[in-house]
């Protein structure tokens, strides 16, 4: 098209009306009027105005063009030709290509992305079973050298055996629970009673305790991986600062404790590095006391290590004091098949003295982090607790699946919190613990988060109890209180605070409560101490009612009977005491009403006393039936005693450290221990 021809039609000349101009020029315009030409598509005589020319492509252009003329004159309406419609079509076939194209390449793209993901699936699948194959085999091995160790250490004795001269006749006959006593200087401290190592100065002393705690139990004694090392009292780093194997270290130290502290895991009868074969005084009840009653001596060995001297005590009436062993004369041989039962990593010897009407064996062994401070079943047996280092494990009672952990996000995760106690409510939905910090929480075991927090406790909170009705829950704690909580409200009822000062050779000594326990009709507490009493409160006033005194150490553990009518104590005596609450309840009947913090109390007979441990007691538990005691000891064995005979029915080895907690399932025959090897253990025992 020409400047011309263009100009001509944008001033609407009406030359361009005659001859034609061609459909391709006229497309551009819209001029209005009638002209006279003869071949062009649109009229354009007189002064029409100008429709103006889009610049679009012809097909397009025609669209646009102007309106009416000056002159009056329609615009005339656009007829396409083929090949206007074909451009258009290819213009579209064209773009619908163009968007094909980038859909394939979109599309090739996200198959890409799939297969990359897919193969990221691919290799994390792999590195979790090749996680869980390692974590299997980890375990494997661990067990693996564990039972290696056992091995060489029974082979360690065997050889003992062979090389020591043996003993006159008569002079090794042992009881049942009594292994040979270990002499007065190797008698660890109270520091690392719960963990088996340790060093300082024995309960109620200044030497080895925290400052200002008067001998009870620190934080210390429940990890074992900050115990002295044997020739003094400096603590070493503990192990979670180190970058060292801890199966190692842990294989090692025990190592040293079976050297230091003369080898808790010889077999009856064994002699062995720590053990005397000459017969100690008043053999008959092998139960050392102290000199005096509630003396604590704080001596220690020239080499650092502790040391205690022991009087024996005199002969006790008969039916007194019951010996839960062998009689003096006899001897026994700890390889006769028919008093023996043992597993690969445990051993039970019966009591050949009675008949035997109980079989054991163990279930599950459950490898925790820290020292297990704590066990406890669910009111429905179906469940197990256990406390350690800052949270509290969940297990099921019969597979021995881990089912949660109970850790509480608020406290410190970075500061050692061992769980010292662990309690369940009597309809199982709450969780009760106490822990170093000071604080009871209540965990609400269906959304596994603390429901209320109980503060007001100064020092560690040693044990827990849910009243029967479960509606109130009992602290005992190592500022010489327990305390008496509304699960309601969370308010404190009342506080047992323990005022007596106990005078030793030391002079005074601590009555931190390690133990509390409510009777099975929910109308008095009991409450074991450090200054070696049992008192008994009224559950509802909070009166004390009566002191329950005839142990020569530190009481650890309480326990009723399940019917109400007696009370298990044990203590660091090594020795067991059976007390009657009937004789108790007779007299309170009598003479109504509380005794001075001052007075002597002595409404409670002790029926017995039972002797048979070789080191501290530091658990005891009942069976539901009522007819067994259970007890765990430092001596790192659990024995079974009948409440008729007084008489133990069996000694079980199934920890490599010190027992710490024993509890017994209120169904379903099973029991439980918890011990300083960092391991919980569910037993089984029934009636043969």
């Amino acid at each position: 098209m020409s400047s011309n021809n263009l100009n001509a039609n944008a001033n609407g000349d009406g030359r361009q009306g005659v001859g034609g101009g061609g459909p391709l020029h006229a497309s551009h315009l819209g001029v209005g009027g009638p002209g006279p030409g003869a071949g062009d598509r649109v009229g354009g005589a007189g002064g029409g105005g100008v429709g103006g020319s889009t610049g679009l492509p012809p097909p397009l252009a025609s669209t646009m063009g102007g309106g009416a003329g000056a002159g009056g004159g329609a615009g005339a309406t656009v007829v396409y030709a083929p090949s206007r419609l074909n451009d258009l079509l290819d213009f579209v076939r064209s773009e619908f290509d163009q968007a094909t194209g980038e859909m394939g390449m979109l599309r090739a793209a996200r198959e890409e992305y799939e297969a990359m993901i897919q193969l990221h699936a691919n290799e994390l699948n792999a590195m979790r079973s090749m996680s869980y194959d390692l974590e299997r085999k980890h375990h494997d091995d661990k067990r693996v050298l564990q039972e290696e160790n056992m091995r060489l250490q029974e082979e360690t004795i065997r050889l003992r055996q062979q090389l020591d001269q043996r003993p006159p006749p008569g002079s090794s006959s042992l009881p049942l629970g009594g292994l040979p006593q270990s002499s007065a200087s190797s008698r660890p401290v109270l520091p690392s009673i719960m963990a088996g190592g340790g060093v300082g100065g024995p309960p109620g002393s200044s030497s080895g305790g925290r400052p200002g705690s008067s001998g009870f139990p620190p934080s210390e004694y429940a990890d074992r991986d900050r115990y002295g090392p044997p020739g003094g009292g400096i603590q070493v780093q503990g192990l979670r600062d180190r970058p060292i194997d801890r199966d190692a270290e842990h294989t090692k130290r025990s190592r040293d404790e079976d050297e230091r502290y003369g080898g808790a895991m010889t077999p009856i009868g064994a002699k062995g590095k720590g053990y005397s074969s000459k017969p100690s005084p008043n053999v008959s009840n092998m139960s050392p006391y102290p000199q005096q009653p509630g003396s604590r001596p704080s001596s220690t060995a020239p080499n650092g290590g502790p040391s205690r001297d022991h009087a024996a005590s005199p002969r006790p009436h008969p039916g007194s004091e019951m010996v839960g062993g062998l009689k003096e004369n006899e001897a026994f041989d700890p390889d006769t098949t028919g008093f023996k039962k043992e597993g690969s990593d445990w051993l039970t010897v019966y009591n050949p003295n009675v008949k035997r009407v109980l079989d054991v064996g163990l279930v599950h062994t459950l490898v925790h982090d820290s020292v297990v401070c704590c066990v406890r079943f669910s009111p429905d047996g179906k469940v197990l607790a256990t406390g350690c280092n800052r949270n509290t494990t969940l297990y099921d009672t019969k597979t021995g699946a881990k089912l949660s952990i109970l850790n509480d996000d608020a406290s410190n995760s970075k500061q050692d919190n061992y769980i010292r106690s662990a309690c369940f409510s009597p309809d199982g939905r709450f969780l009760a613990t106490g822990s170093e910090d000071c604080i009871v929480r209540i965990w609400n075991l269906a959304q596994k988060r603390v429901a209320k927090i109980f503060s007001g406790h100064k020092s560690e909170i040693y044990s827990l109890a849910f009243s029967p009705d479960g509606r109130r829950l009992v602290s005992g704690s190592g500022d010489r209180s327990a305390k008496m909580w509304d699960m309601d409200s969370g308010t404190c009822l009342f506080t047992l605070q323990i005022d007596d000062v106990t005078i030793a050779e030391n002079g005074p000594v601590d009555a931190g409560v390690t133990s509390v326990v409510l009777s099975p009709d929910g109308h008095y507490i009991a409450a074991g101490s450090l200054d070696t009493v049992v008192r008994l409160w009224d559950a509802h006033t909070g009166k004390l009612l009566d002191k329950l005194k005839s142990h020569k150490d530190s009481v650890y553990s309480v326990a009723f009977s399940p019917d109400g009518k007696y009370l298990v104590s044990g203590s660091l005596d090594k020795t067991l005491k059976i007390w009657d609450m009937n004789s108790f309840k007779a007299l309170n009947n009598k003479e109504p009403g509380s005794i001075a913090q001052g007075g002597e109390g002595g409404k409670t007979a002790c029926v017995t006393t039972l002797v048979g441990h070789k080191d501290y007691v530091l658990s005891v538990d009942t069976t539901p039936d009522g007819l067994w005691i259970v007890s765990g000891s430092k001596d790192r064995g659990v024995q079974f005693w009948d409440v008729k005979t007084f008489k133990a029915q069996f000694m079980l080895q199934g920890a490599k450290n010190s027992v710490i907690s024993v509890a017994v399932s209120p169904v379903g025959g099973f029991f439980s221990t918890g011990s300083g090897d960092h391991s919980a253990k569910i037993w089984t025992y029934s009636s043969l």
